[in-house]
């Protein structure tokens, strides 16, 4: 059988079977310590910055990284930020100050960045779209184990993700096994079918062999044409009486209470804010519109004030609905914690 062949639910299948066996690899093993460098050309093959041809510099390797993070590349795309570019100088310089506070910083990024992807993956309709958004999130919950294996936060996202992933696994199974039980139904049917057509046609074939002569035409006799009818005098239809009461248009349904969201992204938290542990919860107003887009998002309340707005406006603001069918308010709080 070829891989054109195979059903997509044992394609995904096969994909969540990988992610799960990834993770539980990855919770029963720790993450050795860098090993130190003695000097930074002992080690240039190995650090070498993704597509590069030469080894470079720790300079050219802090200003790429710099640059990823103020592009905001902190964790993405794959090889090619911040976080793997500062990976890169703690394995050369394992006490540089500077590579170990920016990892610090960037830890909590790309501890929610997973946590996004692996709502999305729940949230997708789609199992191919599902099993993209895990395979990112596992991605970069590997950049959370190179940077401290040891956090606290990574038994909780780890059990999440192996339960999420075994969920998946069982879902793409049970879904193979239907693939396979209707392709047997289906050829089941066709051979039926078969059979049966083969059946009539044998039928069809012992009674032509069996049906008698022919009867031979009779004379034809003529007889007198029926007389005529009497000519019947078509009657208009009545018209219909006038209703004394004009009819009235159906009333048109009222949609009740907010369409469901389809898409929900969740505010990224400021850098500042969850530096320095400041929670807090902005309430926003919005309108649906008719095919489901937000529009004239505004904030109606927030605490702390303008700590989280405008997080919580770009979030809203790429939020998609059920299409209404006509334009409808809504409104949402989003909770911001450190801690979650």
């Amino acid at each position: 059988m070829t891989q054109r062949n195979v059903p997509t639910a044992w394609r995904n299948a096969a994909l969540a079977v990988a992610i799960v066996a990834a993770l539980g690899v990855a919770g029963c093993k720790k993450t050795p310590p860098p090993a130190p460098v003695a000097s930074g050309t002992e080690s240039a093959a190995s650090t070498a910055a993704p597509g590069s041809a030469a080894v470079e510099t720790d300079a050219e390797l802090l200003t790429k990284a710099k640059t990823a993070e103020n592009e905001k590349r902190l964790y993405a795309p794959e090889k090619d930020n911040a976080i793997e570019y500062y990976l890169q100088l703690r394995a050369r310089n394992p006490n540089d100050e500077t590579a170990k506070a920016a990892l610090t910083d960037l830890f909590p990024y790309a501890m929610i960045a997973t946590e996004q992807e692996l709502q999305k993956a729940s949230q997708a309709k789609d199992p191919n779209q599902a099993a993209a958004f895990r395979t990112e999130a596992a991605r970069i919950f590997a950049l959370l184990e190179r940077v401290d294996a040891n956090a606290p936060s990574l038994p909780r996202l780890r059990a999440t993700m192996q339960k999420e992933a075994s969920a998946e696994l069982k879902s793409q199974q049970d879904a193979a096994k239907k693939a396979q039980e209707d392709l047997q139904k289906k050829a089941d049917a066709d051979k039926a079918a078969a059979a049966a057509k083969a059946q009539a046609e044998a039928a069809s074939k012992a009674a032509a062999a069996a049906s008698p002569a022919q009867p031979q035409p009779q004379p034809n006799v003529s007889r007198p044409p029926p007389a005529a009818s009497p000519a019947v005098v078509a009657q208009p239809p009545p018209k219909p009486a006038a209703s004394p009461v004009a009819e009235q248009p159906p009333p048109k349904p009222v949609r009740a209470g907010t369409p469901e969201a389809i898409s929900s992204p969740q505010p990224t938290y400021p850098r500042d804010a969850l530096r320095d542990g400041v929670s807090g919860e902005v309430t926003v107003s919005f309108t649906i519109n008719a095919d489901g887009s937000v529009s004239g998002a505004s904030v109606v309340a927030s605490n702390p004030r303008r700590v989280f707005d405008g997080a919580a406006l770009d979030a809203i603001r790429k939020w998609k609905f059920e299409p209404p069918g006509e334009p409808v308010t809504g409104k949402k709080t989003f909770a911001f914690n450190p801690g979650n």
